[in-house]
């Protein structure tokens, strides 16, 4: 009788979870065209928010029962927000996978309108 070797379909199983995975990790940025952003001249970051003052909503919220919506309105002015970003990370995508949704990881990086602009 030939010994059967389990370590082949184990591995293929474990790529095709990888690659299902890999894409679970992004973000999402919306920007108004036609605003100007608060400015902060201490942010010396080399990316998209150089110069801006940026405010981060980092934290886990937990959804209960039927209703499955979360909101949290920040307070920008009368102007409203020049842009918005949202990131996806795998470690929140598996968060909420295990607990069917019920917790989630958001971050949020969010600049205000330049007041009288």
């Amino acid at each position: 009788m030939k010994k059967q070797n389990y370590w082949i379909p184990l591995y293929h199983i474990f790529l095709l979870a990888a690659i299902a995975l890999l894409p679970s990790c992004y973000s999402v940025r919306l920007i108004s065209r036609d605003g100007i952003p608060e400015p902060d001249y201490t942010n010396n970051s080399q990316d998209f928010y150089k110069n801006k003052q940026v405010h981060v909503l980092d934290t886990t919220i937990r959804l209960k029962g039927p209703e499955g919506d979360f909101t949290m309105i920040q307070n920008c002015g009368s102007g409203g927000f020049y842009s918005l970003e949202y990131r996806s990370t795998l470690g929140g995508v598996l968060l909420s996978a295990i607990t069917f949704g019920k917790v989630r990881k958001v971050k949020v990086k969010y600049v205000c309108l330049k007041e009288g602009s």
